[in-house]
This record gives C-alpha cells, sequence and structure tokens, in this order.
C-alpha cells in the first residue's frame, strides 16, 4: 500500500507527468519561492495566486475563502493582462 502512495501507477508508468516532478535531493528546506522557481512560474499574477492556494487559510490573518478569492482575483489579472497584451499587438 505504501508503494501505490508514494509511487502512484498513473505518475510512475507515464513519462508523460515527468514535468510534475523535480530532484530537490539537494535542498534542505522547499518553501513557496523554490516552487516558483522550480517549475519556472516567472508571471507576478500567477506567482501570487499559486502561493495564496498553497498557504489558503494557513497563514493567520486571513481565512481560506478570502485566500482563494484573492488568487482568483490575480488570475483574473493575469488573463486580463494577456488580452491587453494580444490587443496591443494586433494594433502594431
Amino acid at each position: 500500500m505504501s508503494d501505490i502512495i508514494n509511487h502512484p501507477p498513473h505518475y510512475t508508468e507515464h513519462q508523460s507527468h515527468d514535468h510534475y516532478f523535480k530532484d530537490v535531493s539537494s535542498l534542505k528546506h522547499i518553501d513557496v519561492y523554490r516552487v516558483l522557481d522550480l517549475f519556472g512560474v516567472s508571471n507576478p499574477c500567477v506567482q501570487h495566486a499559486i502561493k495564496k492556494l498553497l498557504c489558503a487559510g494557513n497563514r493567520g490573518v486571513k481565512d481560506e475563502r478570502r485566500d482563494v478569492q484573492e488568487a482568483i482575483t490575480s488570475l483574473v489579472r493575469y488573463l486580463e493582462m494577456q488580452t491587453e497584451d494580444e490587443n496591443a499587438k494586433a494594433k502594431q
């Protein structure tokens, strides 16, 4: 049973899921900023949303619902910025 939990077949049998795994054996600790770096997340709106979702309700300041709403707001802004950029390119 432990093997199924640590090495689920749907991940280990299909190489197409390798992008979900990063080698962190050289690191003592992993924080949200390291996760963002390892996965190459560079957009500040997406970074903020991921950070909010990973720690939703656990920071002692806002509850989970508020953190999730703020993550959604950040992702909506990301989409707005994508549209702004597309519109700017179309005008050129």
